[in-house]
């Protein structure tokens, strides 16, 4: 893959909504030593706040979560014309994963948790390098 990112004071951002507090911190600590910027919401109604004052390049958010689940929060952004980042939902429920994979929505992916570090970093690295 390619080199575009510029480190963590610098370069693309990639924001992390999930409702797990030890789930956000390994995802932001793995995207931190690949030198990606990261920010933290913990739902889905944050996170659209987030995306529209930072435009992050990327969300990885989680399916299920309080207050507004990860496909609610991507069908506020696609009905108030907004911003749009490249999504990547992520879900250990199985109902979630086939309602995620049925969006309809211009989600980059949708991965099952546990999510392997290694597999969600090239899946960031791919849709940063589709900016």
């Amino acid at each position: 893959m390619g080199e575009i990112l510029q480190g963590p004071t610098g370069g693309p951002m990639v924001l992390v909504v999930d409702d797990d507090p030890l789930q956000r911190e390994e995802i932001i600590r793995c995207l931190t030593d690949l030198g990606i910027r990261t920010h933290e919401e913990s739902n889905g109604s944050d996170a659209l706040k987030a995306i529209t004052s930072m435009h992050p390049e990327v969300v990885i958010m989680d399916i299920r979560m309080p207050v507004m689940d990860g496909i609610d929060a991507v069908k506020a952004l696609k009905e108030q014309n907004r911003y749009l980042p490249k999504i990547i939902l992520i879900t250990g429920d199985p109902e979630s994963l086939y309602r995620g994979n049925r969006t309809g929505l211009a989600i980059h992916s949708v991965i099952e948790k546990p999510v392997p570090l290694r597999h969600l970093s090239e899946f960031v690295l791919s849709a940063l390098e589709q900016q």
